[in-house]
């Protein structure tokens, strides 16, 4: 699920049967289906200024990025690879977009351009990461990458470097940052059910903010 502001988020839902894109307004509680190519629509990024959103479609067969306007339509296929793409996240000043890629034979996090060029990896330390979130302050990228007990949340410099794993036990995805930068948001299984927690940017200061059940996928919402 993704925020473009305090007042819509997305979403992909099989309610009609393909796994469509779909815009929830807060405002009026009313919901909308923005994209529905045959096949995956799913993991959308809004662009800071929410005119575009990032997502994966595979429509032609394989997973791959797209750029689509407010009304859904197509604007520009970002990647053309045999492999896998996903999980596309626009940068702070909407120019670059970060996402996870197969490419070279693993899932791992790369950078590109907002027109696709200029495609770099980002990751080279383990052998599986996904999941990439932008830092608000432009800085870092958070992510998840695989450990012998699921996944730990890490970050890294834009430029590459200043890898750091945050967690170490149990398994740790979906990591998400706050409006701010300082902090993050993720779930978590160590304790042997899925919760919800909050650390500092540097992985101190762990805290659970939910208790009891399942939960999974936090978001946090933008600044007003």
């Amino acid at each position: 699920m993704e925020r473009t502001d305090s007042r819509k988020m997305t979403f992909t839902s099989y309610k009609e049967g393909n796994p469509d894109l779909w815009v929830l307004d807060l405002d009026r509680s009313e919901n909308h289906k923005i994209s529905s190519e045959l096949g995956l629509n799913s993991a959308a990024s809004w662009s800071p200024d929410g005119r575009q959103l990032a997502l994966t479609l595979t429509k032609d067969g394989n997973a791959e990025i797209y750029l689509i306007n407010q009304k859904g339509e197509i604007e520009t296929r970002l990647t053309k690879n045999w492999s896998i793409d996903s999980s596309p996240c626009f940068s702070p000043n909407g120019k670059q977009i970060a996402f996870t890629s197969d490419r070279a034979g693993a899932p791992q996090i790369y950078v590109m351009d907002l027109d696709g060029s200029n495609v770099r990896k980002l990751t080279y330390e383990t052998s599986y990461n996904d999941s990439p979130a932008w830092s608000p302050r432009g800085d870092k990228i958070a992510f998840v990458t695989r450990s012998p007990g699921g996944f730990d949340v890490c970050t890294i410099d834009i430029t590459g470097e200043n890898f750091m794993r945050l967690t170490s036990s149990g398994s740790n995805e979906n990591p998400q940052w706050s409006p701010d930068g300082y902090h993050l948001v993720f779930s978590s299984n160590t304790t042997g059910k899925n919760e919800i927690y909050t650390m500092n940017w540097d992985g101190t200061n762990v805290k659970p903010i939910t208790e009891g059940g399942e939960n999974y996928n936090p978001c946090w919402s933008p600044s007003r």
